[in-house]
């Protein structure tokens, strides 16, 4: 038992232990409050109780862990809202309820077993095996002392004997592999043909009375949105830089202390000519010292300048040490002897050699003025924004702080919550997710704490008129109105057609002769599966093609506005492989699925046998739940 406690540890029964979060809370109310149970305990299933501590340490852990998983705090109301102090709760009377029939039953783990099962985690190893670093780091991280640690593992390697009794050894049932099997294998394929919307004649355009009753009938889809504009004020390094305030004598110390900026090395444009071997490579330098040109050499190979261009660069920029050597060693228009580089023999001529260089002051002198005029703003902004939030709390209007720091006051255009105008055009707006989205979680005289502009800007905001959301008028919208009737009439008025094409099929016509009357021609798909698709067809033709025998005819929409007519050809189902990938997942997957259902199963009928109790006035307490 102890070996298979071993050898399961980090498996499935942690698997299991994980899925106990979702256990309902069927069997226990946690709104009932009991008596006889400890002041200071959460709840209690049969003699075990799980104390105020214990649940608070479990809690915080959770919320630490889902803290990290969204990369930023998360406050006990917004864990109350997923339900976290539940789950909490309802994790920690499972294994009450598992360790509560542990005790009765007197199970027990050696202190060798743990410390076994301990020093052979896998969380724990370095390098030359079980690491006590490793471990205190983990506990550190969890926040648990080793003490803490032990009497925990010596818990649940008690629930894992415990567990491995009920679910020990299940198996799936054969039948249950072959029907599985079979569902996710079989293959099928059809004939089928695309029915366009063009493929309709004469439709009807709709009266101004069909217009009007479709308009009543779809009203809130025209509905007008719920505008708003706000008066906003941005600070931000931009905003606020002023090139003029920078002297000259300032941009010449700046240009002295950054000049390595402004420099550029040497840089050569080199063609280059590989060859298979040394030798060959060898033979062509010969033949140059015998009068042939570069030039020649490439004609010969059938080579073009872009095929033997490496481009300008600088020394580094080459991969090959030896090659850029070569290169860097060569005048302008000089031919190298053979090159022996790390990839290739190859030939070198330097074409171009363009001379290091530094870029003089007044190339970049306004370059520079605008790099130290923003830089002194960001320095001023976290002070300027300190002084906008004590005049805001001093009671300042945006008014008077943006005449006060010489800050530009806007009035953005009315937008609706996806920051769009009435004409259905996107509003250019500062930072426009956050604030659109901020702008329609407030209303008209609240004070909004600022949002942040990149690293270091802030821009405030208040809102300043609300449009309500409103009903259309037929004529505002009535060119929207008709293109969706009219959309709405071809899908029905093709889906009739494709229906009654359908029932001729059924009558004894051919697919083929169907299409061909239409002016249309048929395919035949290739074999697929429930799960795997087919090129061409919707997901409703995949579907439909499972939903009956050989020859089964039937009409489904398509993948745009069009249907699909097809007709079932061929069904295979293939032998049953017990070692096949696919039956392996099937076990693996189903084999799960039972044990959790078992375990919970084992773990709701003891806790209603031996009864959970629920201090909801600690619970509240410790959650924030009584606020």
């Amino acid at each position: 038992m102890l070996d298979a406690l071993r050898n399961s540890v980090g498996s499935w029964f942690a698997k299991l232990l994980i899925a106990l979060l979702v256990l309902s809370f069927a069997v226990w109310g946690i709104a009932d409050v009991f008596t006889g149970i400890g002041s200071t305990s959460v709840a209690s299933v049969g003699d075990k109780e799980i104390s105020a501590e214990e649940f608070q340490r479990a809690y915080s852990r959770e919320l630490d862990q889902l803290s990290r998983r969204v990369g930023q705090p998360v406050t006990q109301e917004q864990a109350a809202a997923f339900g976290v102090p539940a789950q909490v709760l309802g994790r920690l009377i499972a294994e009450a309820a598992l360790d509560n029939e542990a005790s009765k039953l007197r199970i027990g783990v050696s202190d060798e077993a743990i410390i076994k099962t301990i020093q052979e985690t896998p969380a724990f190893q370095g390098v030359n095996g079980y690491d006590r670093n490793r471990l205190s780091q983990v506990l550190y991280n969890l926040g648990m002392n080793e003490d803490e640690f032990v009497m925990q593992q010596q818990l649940v390697a008690e629930r894992q004997q415990l567990a491995e009794a009920i679910i020990g050894g299940i198996k799936v049932p054969q039948t249950m592999l072959e029907t599985f099997d079979k569902y996710a294998m079989e293959e099928r394929r059809v004939e089928y043909f695309i029915l366009p919307q063009s493929s309709l004649t004469d439709v009807p355009a709709p009266t101004n009375e069909e217009l009007t009753a479709f308009f009543e009938s779809n009203k809130g889809n025209y509905k007008a949105p719920e505008y708003r504009n706000a008066a906003i004020i941005e600070l931000t390094a931009d905003k606020i830089a002023n090139p003029d305030n920078i002297t000259d004598q300032e941009i010449a110390q700046e240009y002295e202390r950054t000049k390595n900026r402004y420099q550029s090395g040497e840089q050569r444009r080199i063609y280059q000519i590989s060859f298979p071997t040394k030798q060959e490579a060898e033979t062509a330098v010969v033949q140059m010292e015998s009068g042939k040109t570069f030039e020649d050499l490439m004609n010969e190979q059938g080579l073009t300048e872009k095929d033997v261009d490496l481009g300008l660069m600088n020394k580094a920029g080459f991969l090959d040490q030896k090659i850029a050597d070569a290169a860097f060693a060569l005048k302008e228009d000089q031919t190298s002897n053979v090159v022996e580089g790390q990839f290739t023999n190859a030939i070198l001529f330097a074409k171009e050699i363009k001379p290091a260089a530094v870029q003089p002051l007044d190339e970049v002198k306004d370059e520079i003025r605008a790099s130290l005029a923003q830089q002194n703003a960001a320095d001023e902004v976290e002070d300027l924004y300190n002084e906008i939030e004590d005049a805001r709390a001093g009671g300042s209007t945006f008014e008077e702080i943006a005449e006060r720091f010489n800050l530009d006051l806007t009035t953005t255009p009315a937008f609706d919550a996806s920051g769009k105008n009435e004409a259905g055009e996107t509003v250019d707006l500062p930072e426009a997710n956050a604030l659109t989205t901020a702008v329609f979680s407030t209303d008209i005289g609240v004070e909004n704490d600022p949002l942040e502009i990149g690293r270091s800007g802030h821009l405030w905001y208040e809102v300043k008129e609300v449009t309500p959301s409103r009903d259309r008028e037929l004529s505002e919208v009535k060119e929207a109105v008709t293109a969706d009737l009219m959309a709405a009439r071809n899908a029905e008025l093709l889906e009739e057609k494709a229906k009654a094409l359908v029932t001729e099929i059924k009558a004894g016509k051919s697919l083929s002769e169907i299409a061909a009357a239409e002016g249309l021609t048929t395919n035949t798909s290739e074999p697929f599966t429930r799960n795997g698709g087919a090129a061409n067809l919707s997901g409703a033709a995949v579907s439909a093609a499972f939903s009956g025998p050989k020859g089964t005819a039937t009409q489904v929409p398509g993948n745009n506005e069009d249907r699909i007519l097809l007709v079932l050809t061929d069904t295979t189902t293939p032998a049953f492989m017990t070692d096949s990938e696919n039956v392996k997942r099937i076990d693996t997957q189903m084999t799960g699925a039972l044990e959790s259902s078992l375990l919970n199963q084992f773990i709701a009928q003891l806790e209603q046998t031996e009864g959970v109790r629920v201090n909801q006035s600690v619970f509240n307490q410790l959650t924030g739940l009584n606020r």
